[in-house]
């Protein structure tokens, strides 16, 4: 993965927090990894912004349906820090595929493994009570709530600040 990685994105930029990468109704040609830093998707409801995805060091985000197949992006997507990402454009991601299939099947379980990530998040927000699904963002993330603001992090949850905060007070007695 790490050939693909080295081969595949080979332009860098740093960009600072609060960069919109990615804006809702917006075209993407571009994939992204995060070497440093983090970044939400986000959509903006009747009256808030909701937070859909939270994305660290090493993981690749883009919008799908933009890069994908040059339909509008469904979400923004935000560095919540000063970010470095290495980028591939469309163009040269699909030469690259198209010449390398066990990149393509690499690739491709890739993209499976990140549904899957959002399938259970979608099950996770529908079954698991908010105090649970705190505890399993903590300790899939230790260091979530040095990083993110805690309105966005309540968002992510799906839930308010005011019930973040009881959670929290009630995780610490």
């Amino acid at each position: 993965m790490q050939d693909f990685i080295n081969s595949v994105f080979t332009t860098e930029i740093t960009v600072p927090a609060k960069t919109l990468i990615i804006a809702e109704g917006g075209f993407t040609d571009k994939l992204y990894l995060i070497k440093e830093g983090c970044v939400r998707g986000w959509y903006q409801d009747l009256t808030k912004e909701v937070t859909t995805a939270l994305l660290f060091e090493e993981q690749i985000f883009t919008s799908v349906e933009s890069f994908m197949f040059n339909e509008p992006s469904i979400f923004n997507v935000e560095t919540l820090e000063e970010c470095t990402f290495c980028i591939v454009t469309k163009i040269d991601f699909d030469k690259y595929l198209s010449s390398n299939e066990h990149i393509k099947d690499i690739f491709y379980q890739t993209f499976i493994k990140r549904v899957l990530i959002y399938n259970k998040r979608i099950v996770d927000l529908l079954k698991i009570k908010p105090e649970d699904r705190y505890k399993n963002l903590i300790l899939q993330n230790p260091n979530i709530v040095n990083r993110i603001p805690q309105n966005i992090i309540a968002s992510y949850l799906g839930i308010t600040t005011v019930s973040l905060s009881r959670i929290k007070k009630k995780k610490q007695s």
